[in-house]
């Protein structure tokens, strides 16, 4: 099977980038990946530094050409000062470095300084008119999760990250991706508000009025 081009991603909630790290490592015969991840966002900084160094080592992998001896003499430096300021010079020095800055963005969606329509332009301009794409990543899981809820007492439906799942949600109905993939966390399944499960509330609103069909891609989810 042979691709013409690559299909995008946009990440959020993206972390320090696992799960496109996943779909970037599927690749062809030739070692070219089958993915482009067009735009990883996520909010916490350290997050951030790691998603844009692995773009920028993701520009040369995803199409099989070698990597700079730079890049690995970054990551060996012991020094964390020094080694800070290795890898701003590589970015700096490549044109994909600023490739890597235009794909990973340190933005905090819901929040009053990244409104809406900001986000929307910058998926738009990311995505260049491509209709056929793929949306993934993984709504902030410490209000869903075992551990989270065990250190909290509970669930709190004032915890603004129950609802985080649904900034997500807005961008699926604003930019009707052709799948999306929404990762989560054990205790999802169990968790509840005032008696009624949280992944029923997102299983009712991820359809978004029969437009997608929700699966488990894990085992079936129990009725």
């Amino acid at each position: 099977y042979k691709m013409k081009r690559k299909i995008p991603i946009i990440d959020l909630f993206a972390g320090p980038g696992g799960l496109g790290e996943g779909f970037m490592a599927l690749k062809d015969s030739k070692g070219k990946s089958y993915f482009d991840i067009k735009l990883s966002i996520e909010k916490e900084p350290n997050a951030h530094k790691t998603l844009t160094l692995r773009s920028f080592y993701r520009q040369f992998a995803k199409d099989a050409r070698t990597v700079p001896k730079d890049y690995y003499l970054a990551l060996r430096c012991k020094d964390l000062v020094k080694r800070e300021m290795l890898i701003e010079d590589l970015l700096d020095k490549y044109p994909e470095g600023q490739e890597a800055r235009n794909e990973a963005r340190l933005i905090e969606l819901g929040s009053d300084k990244w409104p809406p329509n900001i986000v929307d332009e910058l998926i738009t301009k990311q995505l260049n008119k491509e209709k056929n794409w793929v949306l993934i990543g993984g709504p902030p899981c410490q209000a869903y999760s075992n551990a989270g809820r065990s250190r909290v007492g509970g669930i709190s439906k004032k915890d603004h990250r129950v609802y985080l799942y649904q900034e997500y949600l807005r961008i699926i109905e604003k930019h009707e991706p052709a799948i999306f993939i929404m990762e989560n966390v054990k205790g999802l399944l169990s968790a509840k508000i005032d008696d009624e499960k949280v992944f029923d509330w997102m299983k009712r609103d991820l359809s978004v009025n029969g437009k997608y069909k929700i699966h488990s891609l894990v085992k079936p989810v129990e009725k």
